[in-house]
């Protein structure tokens, strides 16, 4: 009896193209569309950055995918929320195509990215507040989406005020990162940096303390918590950590004493470990 291998072979001897065919097939089969959106349009998968989405009123909703018997669910979430937006029924198959390939709870919802403040806005919106301190996060081009999503996630637990993005080297607004934040994204205002020398400087004369994170830091990160005015803490790329200028630029360089034979932290683990020392202080008051 002839193995699979030893048809294939006799096959491919008397049709010389059906092996071609098929590789071609094959390709086309788990290659995903592309320009399934519009260029103003990304995705939002799972349950809950979709529902989160839904809530956020900032928003603009296009239309929202998932199967046949998840129609009904979705529909009495839009109707209570007296959202008007149209539902598509697509198979699993095609959601998986739609989202990549990676996890959707069989929904995905087809939005415009959220607008990003520059600094300035931000800081106009907060020049009559000089009663409650202003706490901002500042990726200084980490560019994980997933890293960036749990950050922006734990700046929301943590009470920070905004998240700051550089203009370059840094995610956009995809799938992966709403789903990373869990939904937090929707709450927490974002700042696109144009540059991260100049805005440090805007923050300082708006009375801030400027913190990098840094190995080689000289106060440890549990300092944080006896800060009472505006703070601003600065977090570097996965590998390389804070930029020169950025080193050079900020007030103070801060760190996080571990077990040395770690080697490092994940940037998203280090970024929530000063966080929850800068919201101590907020606790207090």
């Amino acid at each position: 009896m002839l193995n699979e291998r030893k048809i294939k072979k006799k096959q491919n001897k008397y049709f010389p193209g059906i092996e071609k065919k098929q590789k071609i097939k094959e390709k086309k089969f788990f290659q995903p569309k592309k320009n399934l959106f519009k260029s103003n349009q990304i995705p939002i998968a799972g349950n809950h950055a979709v529902i989160s989405a839904l809530q956020n009123k900032n928003r603009k909703l296009y239309y929202l995918i998932t199967v046949s018997e998840n129609y009904s669910k979705w529909e009495e979430k839009i109707n209570k929320l007296k959202l008007k937006l149209n539902i598509k029924i697509k198979s699993k198959e095609e959601l998986d195509e739609i989202n990549n390939h990676k996890p959707h709870q069989n929904v995905i919802l087809i939005t415009e990215p959220l607008k990003r403040l520059s600094m300035d806005e931000f800081l106009s919106l907060h020049k009559s507040n000089d009663k409650i301190p202003i706490r901002l996060i500042l990726l200084d081009e980490v560019t994980d989406p997933q890293n960036v999503g749990a950050i922006i996630r734990s700046a929301l637990a943590f009470k920070m005020d905004a998240l700051g993005l550089s203009q370059r080297n840094s995610p956009q607004e995809t799938s992966a990162l709403t789903k990373a934040s869990s939904g937090a994204i929707e709450k927490l205002q974002i700042i696109e940096l144009s540059n991260m020398s100049r805005e440090i400087k805007k923050l300082q004369k708006f009375n801030f303390s400027i913190y990098g994170l840094a190995g080689e830091g000289d106060k440890d990160v549990d300092e944080l918590e006896n800060e009472s005015g505006n703070i601003a803490l600065i977090f570097g790329s996965e590998g390389k950590g804070l930029r020169r200028l950025t080193r050079e630029n900020v007030d103070s360089l801060i760190k996080i004493p571990f077990n040395k034979e770690a080697n490092s932290l994940n940037v998203s683990n280090a970024a929530s470990v000063a966080m929850f020392q800068l919201q101590k202080n907020i606790i207090k008051n």
